[in-house]
């Protein structure tokens, strides 16, 4: 029912976030070759054994390719939610006491707010251990505050509702107050949601590409750097197997989740 509603635009970025989602789960299985193999002949021009060819140190780009998948799609889907989720239990803490502490969060939001994300991120992950999970963390701490903003915005035109004010009237506590409007928060909920995972996979690949983060991860990042240190990419048409296939993983990624968002009947 819910597909039927969607506009032409969003039900074929919902079918690709769909299939890059079961590629990211069967990747382990259909990977023709290890990401730790590199017995291969390096810098092979893609053929029906490497289909996208070898880098310079012997790995098939293809099962890079598709080793990035799954860790770029599971840091941007574990991003969105813990992100989200504590965007919105804030704004329902922040609605509920008011007064210091509605303010001290909110201070704490607009100060996050004024620096740019990436470059608190980028710091937080340069001086943090180079591990998946603290870029994950670094992510999740520095991207909430808007999250927070859309859902406390929202929150604070609902508590004037009669069942809100009936809720308090019998001593309701925030957990009470939530169930009454988590369903009118939902499409906020989603929304924050895909806006968070879009924004996860950007971070992630701008932290891959300068060198930050976890060394070992085999992202679509890391494949892009890669490439582009590659002093010989140019040459030979090497760019169209080696670059443009990583970037235009990204670029599809980030362009359904945006117009899953924006796109309008």
């Amino acid at each position: 029912m819910i597909i039927k509603n969607l506009s032409r635009t969003k039900r074929i970025c919902s079918f690709i976030i769909f299939i890059y989602i079961v590629i990211a789960i069967i990747s382990n299985f259909i990977m023709p070759f290890s990401i730790d193999d590199f017995s291969s002949e390096i810098l092979q021009t893609p053929s029906f054994k490497h289909i996208l060819g070898t880098d310079e140190m012997g790995h098939d780009l293809f099962s890079l390719l598709l080793n990035g998948f799954k860790i770029s799609i599971l840091i941007s889907i574990i991003s969105g939610i813990l992100s989200t989720t504590i965007g919105v239990i804030l704004s329902f803490v922040s609605c509920y006491y008011k007064g210091i502490i509605d303010n001290t969060i909110c201070h704490i939001a607009n100060l996050l707010i004024i620096i740019p994300e990436i470059i608190i991120i980028m710091f937080f992950a340069i001086f943090a251990s180079p591990t998946m999970i603290n870029t994950i963390l670094a992510i999740v701490f520095f991207s909430w505050t808007k999250v927070f903003k859309m859902a406390r915005s929202k929150l604070m035109g609902y508590m004037d509702k009669n069942k809100v004010k009936y809720t308090f009237l019998i001593k309701g506590n925030i957990f009470d107050i939530f169930k009454k409007l988590y369903y009118d928060l939902y499409p906020v909920v989603i929304t924050s949601f895909i806006l968070q995972c879009n924004k996860a996979v950007m971070y992630e690949t701008t932290l891959s590409f300068f060198g930050i983060g976890d060394p070992l991860s085999k992202t679509w990042g890391k494949l892009i750097k890669s490439a582009m240190n590659y002093e010989n990419l140019f040459y030979d048409n090497v760019i169209f197997w080696y670059l443009f296939p990583p970037v235009i993983c990204v670029f599809i990624y980030i362009l359904s989740l945006s117009l899953l968002i924006f796109d309008e009947k």
